[in-house]
């Protein structure tokens, strides 16, 4: 055993340690020092408000009652747009940007959303900037503008979101759903709405609209925050008293949104990309009532269950699938619906029909088995667990959950609802598992080379609608028990006690071939852990075949060790094992009691490299599918591939890899398994609740197991990336397949320096108001514009990023620059008191902690090996920060946006309609590749 130095040992003496049973868990975790109140408003506004002085962002939402299915028969829409409209102005504060630059200047950001049954605002920013934020807030259900002005403006806004939409197969799916379910019922409707639909739509659509539907009692708001609950409660009543409560009855909905049927209704769908999926929907009653018995839970458990027996593994088993995934969902108070999707192989495909004849096997299989009362206990303790120790999050993703929950859940549970595990009901579980019935199912097949009959009118979806009775529905009905299908056995993984063990990391080991950071955490005082190794391949490693094999190995792993690893995560373990061009990376996470021992085992799968050989051809499929679809996907996403191979030393772009990933075989990875552990050097960082000699034990396992020949750190590769002298243009044109264009474009700020770091972070938070304002809301360029700044590698940078489907990439190009021009003059005129808002929202950025184990590991893994141990990097950011002055950063900006300063990196992505350059094009404004491209 390794001697410890003394200090660590009287560390470890000193700290506490004990052991509790699950059954006597506490009511609240020592540090939670959440608060929680819950109010209604003399309006009738639902409020919960959940204050905790940890978090670093202060956050809203809005829920509210009415959504895209409410919209009039002749104005599809509708909802959305009057969603869009509330952010152009109120009476209170009626210029257009005012919400978006308040909250951009204080480090935050607003978005929203249009469900079917009801439409959720929300935003997030720093604590301090809270109540202005609020007040701005509030007025979108007091009184919104609705001005005219922008009517037409955000109509196109709205007609380009669509658009890009256009080419997604997920939206083309969804209307084509929508189009099958029951003529009469509200869902079958189109959501977004384009120009055609809100064609001379004026002002007095949208207030009829929000005089019918909004209603304070009709709404929720959840407020999650730093701040005192006493603060936040009077900042409520003050700015939210005022919104109308009309004595709105809820808006209700049919059931039947899939009438029943004797046949076999099947959409047959050509996709755009080249996907073989396999859909069930199923329409199922409210389980609104019974929630908290979460029968719905357990059986979309068991269904996308992954271990031995599952319904996956039998798929697999029979070489007809890749994956499957199922969830219920409760589309509105009135009604839910369960949909089971596979991703299917090619044999699946021919075979589809089986695949569903096994689907209704496993679902009789629960229907005759016994209430799965263990498994009600196992998810019950896990939900304890959870609520208890595990991560809630913060900002607008947390204040959104809680706000929709408190719109249809008791006031009382709102927050706890998901964790909740009351009673078991058997009886309301073999309901909904009655309603899992042909009659009420729709079948959806995508995949390339089906035969279709049909387009789809808004998306131009081709395909084909059938209704087969017969004897293959009828035995749907009455399915057998098919062979080697079980329900889940009791999960080893789930902790029958946590111990906890009463923080810059200690370097326990530095040796030629493993490094080992440690740090026993102070902070949570949870009974977790977080494991990081990075395995570090020699410097003449990286070549494109070692590339695709390593992806393949990786994939192969986690198909190795999915029946294992699906309990696993049940049981609040997490792991991922992932290949980058440095090495191959495996990270793992969770109770400290079962942590060490799936470690084992998956060290045993990454020794081992089996599957059977149709389970490699799937994964091989899937990989070589995704490879030829990337050029089909986001243009702003292929621009940002482009400018990756153009900035990166080593760099294998999709097609690159395709030309290998088609050829390789399951024993190419076997024998490139042995060649990736021959020679290695492993930086590993354990955190959490574990002794010294416990992460000692565990970084010795791994060398020990991979049993490889250690390297210095001066034999490692490193890759580079590109270095541009001042004054130079890296750029690359390109022409896509896709319709929309996309231009990517960055400016050099400098090395990562702190006060390098203190401008990038004044300027992230500058430029992103005034360019989305100019591009996405004057100039109506597209439907995705963003600015910011960020780090790449050492060096900083700012970002601008516009796609669009109606201007050429050159043309946005030109436009973009003239407003980037401006950016220095408007940083120039801000007042003093403006500037220390940026100041103050950059520092609150900095100062954010981490929310949980993992997260707190992931950080100091980044310290320990890539920032040059540079623990300190907060403080130093923060002084920086503080230091600073106005001057300095209009400085560097100005310098960074010169034409005889500035490092720039650009990509002109050209739609396949748009004019411009029709190959790809490399080029270094004034000066040759060779001389000026270097790579550190």
């Amino acid at each position: 055993m390794m001697k410890l130095p003394n200090f660590l040992l009287l560390i470890l003496c000193l700290l506490p340690c004990w052991a509790l049973g699950v059954a006597e868990l506490p009511e609240k975790h020592p540090l939670d020092e959440t608060e929680t109140e819950r109010f209604v408003l003399p309006n009738g506004l639902r409020v919960l408000l959940v204050s905790d002085p940890k978090l670093d962002q202060a956050a809203a939402s809005m829920s509210i009652g009415v959504g895209s299915m409410s919209d009039p028969d002749e104005r599809a829409g509708l909802a959305h747009f009057l969603e869009h409209m509330l952010f152009l102005g109120t009476e209170k504060f009626p210029d257009a940007s005012e919400y978006g630059n308040y909250l951009r200047s204080n480090g935050g950001y607003s978005n929203a959303y249009t469900a079917g049954d009801h439409t959720n605002y929300h935003f997030e920013v720093y604590p301090f900037a809270f109540e202005g934020a609020l007040d701005r807030f509030a007025q979108f259900f007091i009184a919104p503008l609705f001005s005219q002005e922008f009517t037409d403006r955000e109509k196109n806004a709205v007609d380009s979101e669509h658009a890009k939409n256009l080419e997604n197969d997920r939206w083309r799916f969804f209307q084509l759903w929508r189009n099958h379910y029951n003529p009469e019922h509200p869902a079958h409707h189109f959501s977004t709405g384009n120009a055609e639909t809100l064609a001379g739509i004026q002002r007095e659509e949208f207030i009829e609209f929000y005089n019918t539907y909004y209603s304070a009692n009709q709404m929720a708001l959840a407020l999650v925050a730093p701040n005192p609950v006493s603060e936040m409660k009077e900042w409520v009543h003050a700015y939210f008293s005022e919104i109308e409560n009309k004595g709105l009855e809820r808006v209700r909905f049919p059931e039947d949104f899939i009438l029943p049927k004797d046949a076999l209704r099947l959409i047959e769908i050509e996709p755009i990309q080249d996907l073989r999926e396999l859909t069930l929907e199923f329409a199922m009653p409210s389980f609104l009532e019974q929630f908290l018995s979460k029968s719905h839970s357990l059986i979309s458990y068991q269904l996308g269950y992954e271990g031995e027996g599952s319904l996956l593994s039998a798929l697999k088993e029979a070489g007809w699938a890749t994956g499957l995934g199922s969830g219920f969902s409760l589309d509105t108070a009135d009604y839910g619906s369960l949909s089971i999707q596979v991703s299917l192989t090619p044999a699946g495909l021919e075979h589809y029909r089986s695949v569903i004849e096994m689907i209704f096997s496993y679902i009789e299989l629960m229907r005759q088995s016994p209430y799965p009362t263990t498994l009600f206990s196992e998810r019950q303790t896990m939900a304890r667990l959870e609520e208890l120790y595990g991560d809630k999050g913060e900002g607008a993703n947390r204040a959104v959950a809680l706000a929709n929950n408190l719109r249809v859940h008791d006031i009382e549970i709102a927050e706890r609802v998901n964790y909740l595990w009351t009673e078991p009901d058997p009886e309301h579980y073999f309901a909904l598992l009655d309603h899992i019935r042909p009659q009420t199912m729709m079948v959806s097949l995508t995949a390339k080379g089906l035969e279709v009959d049909q387009q789809e009118p808004i998306y131009g979806t081709p395909y084909r609608y059938t209704e087969t009775p017969g004897s293959f529905f009828e035995g749907l009905q009455t399915p057998a028990l098919q062979k080697g299908l079980r329900l889940p056995s009791p999960n080893p993984f789930v902790p029958e006690s946590v111990k906890l063990l009463a923080e810059r990391p200690v370097k326990l080991l530095d040796e030629p071939g493993l490094e080992l950071y440690y740090s026993q955490d102070q902070t949570f005082q949870r009974p977790k852990v977080a494991i990081q190794f990075k395995i570090r391949h020699p410097e003449a490693f990286p070549t494109l075949e070692h590339a695709v094999l390593k992806d393949f190995y990786a994939d192969v792993v986690r198909e190795s060790l999915n029946e294992l690893a699906y309990p696993a995560r049940m049981a609040g373990l997490g792991y991922s094992i992932a290949s980058g061009a440095e090495g191959l990376y495996l990270t793992l996470s969770g109770y400290s009691e079962s942590a060490m021992s799936l470690l084992n085992e998956i060290l045993d799968a990454m020794l081992k490299v089996e599957v059977p050989v149709e389970r490699f051809e799937a994964i091989q499929d899937l990989t070589v599918r995704s490879l030829e679809n990337f050029p089909k996907g986001d243009a702003w996403v292929i621009a940002r591939d482009a400018k990756r191979e153009l900035t990166t030393e080593v760099y294998f772009t999709p097609s690159q890899r395709l030309t290998v990933a088609r050829d390789i075989e399951l024993e190419d990875v076997q024998a490139f398994a042995k060649v990736l552990f021959a020679q290695a050097h492993v930086e590993s960082l354990i955190h959490g609740n574990v002794t010294a000699e416990e992460a000692v034990s565990a970084a010795r396992l791994i060398q020990a197991r991979l049993d490889y020949a250690p390297l210095e750190r001066s034999e490692l590769f490193d890759n580079g990336a590109l270095v541009l002298d001042s004054g130079i243009i890296a750029e690359r044109s390109l022409k896509l397949e896709v319709s929309n264009s996309a231009y990517w474009s960055e400016y050099g700020l400098g090395s990562d320096e702190p006060e390098v770091r203190a401008a990038a972070l004044i300027l992230n938070n500058f430029i992103a108001e005034p360019y989305y304002s100019e591009m996405r809301t004057q100039q109506q360029l597209g439907y995705i514009v963003s600015a910011f700044a960020g780090r790449e590698e050492q060096q900083y940078f700012l970002y601008f990023v516009i796609q669009s489907g109606q201007y050429a990439a050159d043309e946005l190009q030109q436009r973009s620059e003239a407003f980037i021009s401006t950016l220095p003059a408007q940083f120039a005129s801000l007042p003093s008191d403006a500037f220390e808002r940026l100041r103050e929202a950059a520092i609150a950025l900095v100062e954010q902690k981490p929310k949980s184990i993992a997260e707190k590991a992931g950080g100091f893994f980044e310290k320990a090996y890539e920032l040059d141990l540079d623990f300190d990097r907060t403080e130093r950011s923060v002084r920086a920060l503080r230091e600073v002055t106005h001057a300095q950063v209009l400085e560097r900006l100005t310098r960074a946006l010169s034409p005889e300063h500035s490092t720039r990196r650009m990509v002109l992505a050209f739609g396949r309609e748009h004019e411009g350059n029709q190959s790809v094009n490399d080029s270094f404004s004034a000066s040759s590749w060779k001389a000026e491209q270097r790579f550190e």
